[in-house]
């Protein structure tokens, strides 16, 4: 806040609209090379939070991607669980990514929802196969915050790079915690639904990435009822090996069988939230995010900070 002060005065405090002020800067190096440095700083204080809480040492020179929200099966956690594996099998055959990628999850979920429970165990099973592999944890990390509260929150909006939006089309993608993300500065990736919509009006589609069907695709789908998980998993081999590797040997040395298969048997024959029609689109634009992180740092600072300019638009 002190950083936008100096920019801009204070009045946006009482009146959000006039973070807009900050669009004069889009082409201030200066300005853009501070907001940099106050993005990694804010990383260093998660990372020293996580660490102190958790144990968990996180690289903060790669892009942070955190997904933060209740935990449920429309909102997707899985679509990113399938990318993540991806990732590690990319990697492991010799494909690295643009850039490093940290992948932070924090989420609550209803005791007794039990897909829920084993997306859960899928991702915490999947980092303890990547953390135990030098060779993919030097460019992927994965880590699920504990007891995720408003404190948690107040370390990790502020420290995000990539704000992951992905609940179905139709299902209401994002609400005010993409706002939230937004004013910080992370760049949203996401379906077309929600608050993805103004924000993605508001910022221009160059400065947000937006995947997936649209909720007109889904609606139809529901209502033809001729979605079949199946189809979709046997025709297309790339998808059939990251929903095969949640049963492998390198998750079944540290995951549980049951809710490993059970999540599997979830997503070949029934996945009712659609992940597998978006997952092809999801690592192409994902991946594309990567790239620019990495490619060009300004112009990834010009695009934050055009981000929070135009955040005062959702202000209460």
């Amino acid at each position: 806040t002190s950083e936008i002060e100096s920019l801009i005065g204070s009045g946006f405090k009482k009146d959000a609209s006039e973070l807009k002020k900050l669009l004069n800067y889009t082409d201030d190096a200066e300005v853009l090379k501070k907001l940099s440095c106050i993005k990694k700083s804010n990383k260093e204080a998660l990372a020293s939070w996580l660490e102190d809480k958790q144990g968990i040492k996180l690289n903060t020179n790669a892009m942070f991607s955190i997904q933060s929200k209740r935990l449920h099966e429309y909102k997707r956690q899985q679509l990113n669980l399938l990318f993540l594996i991806h990732e590690y099998l990319e990697i492991k055959a010799g494909h690295t990514p643009a850039t490093p990628l940290v992948s932070i999850f924090g989420a609550k979920a209803a005791p007794a929802y039990i897909i829920a429970k084993d997306i859960i165990h899928s991702l915490l099973t999947l980092s303890q196969v990547i953390s135990e592999d030098p060779e993919v944890s030097r460019y992927l990390q994965l880590a699920f915050v504990e007891n995720y509260n408003v404190s948690a929150a107040e370390k990790m909006i502020p420290a995000c790079d990539l704000s992951e939006q992905i609940s179905l089309a139709s299902k209401e993608a994002s609400g005010t915690g993409n706002m939230k993300f937004m004013l910080n500065g992370a760049l949203t990736l996401g379906t077309m639904d929600g608050a993805n919509v103004e924000i993605a009006e508001a910022v221009g589609n160059d400065n947000i990435y937006i995947f997936g069907q649209s909720s007109k695709q889904v609606i139809h789908r529901y209502a033809a009822g001729d979605y079949c998980a199946k189809d979709w998993y046997e025709a297309d081999p790339n998808l059939r090996r990251a929903i095969d590797f949640l049963t492998s040997e390198e998750m079944l040395k540290y995951g549980d069988e049951e809710h490993l298969k059970r999540l599997q048997n979830e997503l070949i024959n029934k996945d009712w939230f659609q992940t597998l029609p978006d997952f092809n689109a999801y690592i192409v634009r994902k991946e594309q995010a990567m790239s620019d992180y990495a490619v060009n740092p300004e112009a990834w600072s010009r695009r934050t900070l055009i981000k929070i300019a135009e955040a005062g638009f959702f202000s209460s």
